[in-house]
């Protein structure tokens, strides 16, 4: 049977009615391979670094080849073939040609690469996390969690992208129910198929290096991984749990940098001391307070600032309200001695506002050192 195609200009995907992505994957590498050509003299230059190369290959080759992959119907077949795309590219951006041969495995490691079914695998599950916090009405979501009825034909089923989500669920053992519920928690997904830990591992070689000192090796962690883990986090609704995955996240990457593994062991405040860190709750707070001075310094008509003094009225349901920012900012509020108000008038002295942050980080981590010491005085 001869397969009937659409193609779309905008994007130029092809549509295989039967869902496949096969056509798509062949039709990508054709045009890619000319647009890879085309770019030879960057390549072939001596003057640029290998590192710039392929940060130039990823963003305007590999960019492209994956756009729209989280929701392919990934098959060997199609995988096999934008892998060995990816090797051959990054073959020629290292000049090794026949007879000169190198393994896949230390290829990517100097290239700072992950296989192609890896990086499709985490596209999918944060498209995944996007589409399960859309509202139930959203065509996105019902196409996601919707299961046809009916009979198929005799033979073996097609692999379908749901039936590919649902084999990595039982790997997590998770349902769909489990997910939706973490979904709404960016952090708990995060840390379900987390990226900052790709990027973390993406940088292996950086933290076995020798070469290079603890504190530029802690500098590369704080701008590549930490960054992206605490992106957007003065905005969180936090929870213990959630500052705990966090913390435990950070805490195993620096053991990591400082080469510390079992039976060998460090406290958290000595790990913390030794790599200049603070609390993840504290530098959420500290993140969360100059997002709140900025949003307040912009005029009263700004949907954001509307948005952090708006205070909605009516009846909650019976039982015990669900933490809110606003609650968490009213509770530092509270700790401060300070009215919204206050807050409006003292956000207009920019210096007076970084006092303000920074009396309120120094005074939550007093408090954290007098509880410990009484429990401490409790426990002799």
């Amino acid at each position: 049977m001869q397969l009937k195609t659409t193609v779309y200009q905008p994007t130029s995907n092809i549509i295989d009615e039967q869902g496949g992505s096969d056509a798509d994957v062949k039709a990508r590498i054709g045009k890619l391979r000319v647009a890879f050509l085309q770019l030879k003299n960057i390549w072939n230059s001596k003057q640029l670094p290998t590192n710039i190369k392929v940060r130039i290959f990823n963003t305007n080759v590999k960019a492209v080849l994956l756009y729209g992959a989280e929701t392919w119907r990934t098959t060997t077949t199609a995988i096999k073939k934008v892998q060995v795309f990816i090797n051959s590219c990054l073959r020629k951006i290292l000049n090794i040609h026949w007879p000169d041969t190198i393994s896949n495995s230390l290829l990517w490691e100097k290239t700072n690469q992950f296989p192609a079914e890896q990086e499709i695998r985490k596209r999918r599950w944060k498209w995944i996390g996007h589409t399960l916090r859309k509202s139930s009405n959203c065509i996105t979501r019902q196409a996601l969690t919707w299961n046809p009825e009916g009979k198929r034909k005799r033979g073996r089923p097609k692999n379908t992208l749901r039936r590919i989500i649902e084999a990595d669920m039982k790997t997590m053992n998770y349902n769909w129910t489990e997910l939706e519920r973490i979904a709404q928690d960016r952090v708990g997904w995060r840390m379900l198929h987390p990226s900052s830990n790709v990027e973390f591992l993406q940088l292996k070689n950086i933290w076995n290096s020798k070469q290079l000192p603890t504190n530029i090796k802690v500098r590369i962690f704080n701008t590549n991984v930490k960054a992206v883990l605490l992106y957007g986090a003065e905005t969180w609704r936090t929870t213990t749990i959630t500052i705990k995955k966090v913390q435990v996240f950070i805490n195993s990457c620096l053991r990591k940098i400082l080469n510390i593994h079992w039976p060998d062991t460090i406290s958290n405040s000595l790990l913390w001391e030794k790599t200049n860190q603070f609390p993840a709750e504290q530098e959420i707070r500290k993140r969360r307070w100059k997002w709140i001075g900025h949003t307040l310094r912009k005029s009263s008509n700004c949907i954001t600032r509307q948005a952090l003094t708006w205070n909605p009225e009516g009846k909650r349901k019976r039982g015990r309200p669900k933490n809110t920012l606003r609650r968490i900012i009213e509770a530092d509020m509270k700790t401060m001695n300070y009215n919204w108000t206050e807050l409006e008038r003292i956000a207009q002295d920019r210096v007076g506002w970084r006092m303000l942050v920074s009396g309120l980080c120094s005074f939550t981590r007093s408090n954290r050192r007098k509880s410990k010491r009484r429990v401490m005085l409790n426990y002799n």
